[in-house]
């Protein structure tokens, strides 16, 4: 068998990205080559058909002179770049909406002046927040305030390694903290719980941290998402009743096997 490796040729990421062109129907405006770029963009590919998995109605939005503009940058206003409204047909005529952001800031639980940009975020709302209270030259930042952030996850073009991973939930006690603090009962949700998606695969150590995190918090940890027996896994029946979501936390005991 081919040896596993987080590396990956541009034109592979080039032909996903079609796919994507291919499957919502939108041309895409030019983006870097830089692979940690395609990476960003496959997983937040991924987290759209997850949640057409889940039954949600996706559509296109703000789309730039007529193309899906990625936002591959912290820096930037939300506005200028394209996103994805995702809808679910709930109970009594009320609809159940979010969207789905590439490189959206957003603000920290604790303190309204703390601010982080995950590589993909999804909220209930489309209308950031703005300040220019951020940078010493006065630039707006547009932002998530913390009331509408619904999830998070980071996608990174690394082998999972302990810092990466503790540093994680850091962030996530920074932007969800009830997804790290169990004293109270979480409520039923489709959600995908904040989410390491990373393109190496694990070994023994960071195989224990992740069963280790994975068990005490609401979090995900994807590994080997170069591989198309993982991403089918992700996307499958199978996969999707074991990751954890904001309203229950991952059973993976047959997904992931022990190193």
């Amino acid at each position: 068998m081919k040896k596993t490796t987080p590396f990956k040729a541009p034109s592979d990421f080039e032909k996903e990205l079609t796919d994507f062109s291919n499957r919502y129907r939108v041309l895409l405006a030019e983006h870097s080559k830089r692979i940690s770029d395609y990476f960003e963009m496959t997983c937040y590919n991924l987290v759209i058909r997850y949640y057409e998995k889940k039954g949600y109605e996706l559509e296109v939005q703000n789309l730039q002179a007529g193309k899906f503009k990625f936002k591959c940058s912290p820096t930037g206003l939300l506005k200028n770049f394209s996103y994805f409204k995702a809808t679910k047909k709930g109970d009594h005529g009320i609809d159940e909406v979010v969207y789905i952001f590439h490189n959206a800031t957003a603000q920290s639980a604790f303190d309204k002046k703390v601010f982080t940009t995950p590589d993909i975020v999804v909220a209930d709302t489309n209308i950031s927040a703005e300040t220019t209270d951020y940078y010493i030259t006065k630039k707006t930042l547009s932002y998530i305030p913390k009331e509408n952030l619904v999830t998070f996850c980071e996608a990174k073009h690394l082998t999972p390694f302990p810092e990466l991973m503790v540093n994680f939930i850091g962030t996530v006690h920074e932007l969800k903290p009830d997804c790290v603090d169990d004293s109270e009962e979480h409520p039923v949700s489709e959600h995908l719980a904040p989410s390491l998606m990373m393109s190496g695969t694990f070994g023994r150590s960071t195989r224990r941290i992740q069963k280790s995190f994975e068990n005490r918090y609401y979090v995900n940890f994807f590994d080997n998402l170069f591989e198309d027996i993982s991403v089918r896994l992700f996307l499958s029946k199978y996969g999707l009743d074991q990751i954890a979501t904001l309203g229950k936390k991952c059973d993976k005991a047959p997904l992931l096997k022990d190193s």
